[in-house]
């Protein structure tokens, strides 16, 4: 009888210890809905300030090239202008009776200029502004597909390290019970005991702080999505592609990322920017011709023309040339000159360091395939070697440390695995965006690496 209470109560606990474990994935909030990689990226687009701020400073800088052109464009003003007036003129002291008149004053004029070199390259100067802001704007997307993976992957990465979690409560969990039993027949030491409630009481402290980074980290995908993510899909393991990047050398990459790069093309544009600096300040000391026609008509104008009318018509060229403007020009031109010069050292700065990136994610990707694989056969042999633990345990050839010590390495090994997963997602992506190359299409393919499944 005492025997089948003791069993009836050892069950109890371990019911006890796995609602425990429960309780962790339960404490979770449940807020808004399920996000899968692309949906999340979707909503991103909508929702992230930062790539909604890059937009609106496209949109800001395209606009420079309509002020730019206006410019060369025809400026065209007319003014008008209806009074009353009274003048009173007098001789030697005595005044003749005041005048009073109605005045009368309209025109129109237009001034278009012929030459102006300066204004030329200031146009063309907009449009290359306008265009590496295009490049700035592709560039935050593509930096924007990488922000929401590695705020996705670290999201699951959190939900495996609560699911391993989960797992080492309830194992530890088990094992103090079996220590328990193993003590109360006479087989254990209490020390067992000891250790194997140590174990669980370090597993249960452990979820509690692993529980806050999953809620941490969902938070931070909200941060870039503006939705609470409720459930994530999971990679599907045997969809994962190892696959070395193409091209397979590094050098190849190196080429790819000096031409298509944003950061490198928005260098280049930096220096044409420059370029066109220098020559709008040396156009600066040219001369300019605009061509300027206008009709003007008045009544009573002044008092000199009291009841005359005049309606006049004109057209003429006016030439304008700068003859000293005390060194601004000059100082002007030099300043340009040495912006150019800071632009080419920063394209040769962002060249080497995005040389630096790409083998940095070229060789990343290449090494976390082979660890994958290698952890892939340590989970394996751990698995294994648990199992033979346990065994030996149960026989007495070895103790509750053993056990223990065997559990919390195969859940160490399965926590290194998940991890070199989503490194081997993000530096796929990195090395992608690094060279310029990446697109909604490669998110689409890890995309499909993912499933929904319950918690």
């Amino acid at each position: 009888m005492q025997i089948t209470k003791h069993n009836e109560w050892s069950m109890k606990k371990i019911v006890r210890h796995i609602m425990v474990a429960a309780v962790l994935f339960a404490a979770l909030p449940v807020h808004a809905e399920t996000i899968n990689l692309i949906t999340a990226y979707q909503k991103a687009v909508e929702y992230d300030a930062r790539l909604r701020s890059a937009k609106a400073d496209n949109l800001m800088n395209k606009e420079e090239v309509g002020k730019a052109r206006s410019q060369l464009r025809p400026n065209i003003r007319m003014n008008a202008a209806r009074g009353r007036s009274v003048t009173q003129h007098g001789y030697k002291g005595g005044f003749y009776p005041a005048d009073y008149y109605n005045t009368v004053n309209y025109g129109v004029s237009l001034r278009q200029p012929l030459l102006n070199m300066s204004s030329v390259a200031t146009y063309q100067q907009a449009k290359i502004v306008a265009a590496k802001s295009d490049t700035d704007l592709q560039g935050e997307e593509g930096i924007l597909i990488t922000r929401i993976t590695e705020a996705y992957c670290n999201a699951l990465y959190a939900e495996d390290n609560l699911r391993f979690s989960n797992m080492l409560i309830i194992a530890t969990a088990q094992q103090l019970e079996q220590a328990k039993r193993r003590f109360a027949k006479g087989f254990g030491t209490i020390t067992e005991v000891e250790e194997a409630q140590a174990g669980y009481d370090n597993a249960k402290a452990e979820g509690v702080d692993i529980l806050n980074s999953v809620e941490f980290s969902r938070r931070e995908l909200q941060n870039l999505t503006g939705v609470y993510p409720d459930q994530l899909c999971r990679i599907i393991p045997r969809k994962l592609k190892l696959v070395m990047p193409q091209p397979d050398n590094v050098d190849s990459w190196i080429d790819i990322a000096h031409l298509s790069s944003t950061v490198v093309v928005g260098a280049r544009q930096e220096i044409q920017i420059a370029n066109k600096e220098v020559t709008k300040q040396r156009a600066s000391r040219y001369p300019t011709i605009e061509l300027v026609a206008g009709r003007n008509y008045s009544e009573s104008e002044n008092n000199y023309s009291i009841g005359s009318t005049y309606d006049t018509y004109s057209v003429s060229a006016q030439l304008s040339m700068p003859m000293y403007s005390g060194g601004y020009a000059s100082a002007s031109i030099r300043q340009a000159s040495a912006k150019r010069l800071k632009a080419g050292e920063q394209l040769s700065a962002q060249m080497r360091a995005v040389e630096s990136e790409v083998r940095k994610y070229y060789n990343s990707v290449v090494s976390t395939i082979s660890m994958i694989k290698a952890y892939e056969q340590v989970v394996k042999s751990r698995e294994v070697a648990l199992i033979g633990t346990k065994k030996g345990y149960e026989a007495g050839l070895r103790s509750n440390v053993d056990v223990l010590d065997a559990q919390q390495k195969l859940f160490a090994s399965q926590r290194n695995l998940a991890k070199v997963r989503y490194q081997y997602i993000l530096n796929r992506l990195m090395l992608k965006q690094t060279a310029g190359t990446l697109t909604s299409d490669d998110l689409n393919e890890v995309n499909g690496w993912l499933t929904i499944t319950q918690q």
